[in-house]
């Protein structure tokens, strides 16, 4: 492997550094939710997981067209369907 010296000025490593440890805390963030939450969710622990009023949840996830899983009045929501949802909302 080859080694390429450079110089970097004390200003651009500390952003550097800052933009590693941001990437880093966020990255545990998010591991540190989505085990917190079981793959299958009533619709207020949906709603915690996508942090939003339980409400808003039903107007503008489940009315936006989110999938219900519903056995017989029993509701509940894929954690993996509502990541999906997002991830197809995103602007």
């Amino acid at each position: 492997m080859a080694v390429i010296p450079m110089e970097i000025d004390d200003q651009a490593m500390n952003q550097i550094k800052a933009t590693f440890l941001q990437s880093a805390q966020e990255a545990f963030k998010d591991v540190s939710k989505r085990q917190t939450f079981g793959r299958y969710m009533n619709i207020k622990t949906a709603s915690k997981y996508a942090n939003v009023a339980e409400n808003t949840f039903k107007k503008k996830f489940i009315n936006a067209g989110l999938k219900v899983i519903d056995l017989d009045g029993l509701q509940r929501i894929d954690k993996q369907d509502l990541d999906k949802f997002m991830d197809e909302n995103k602007i």
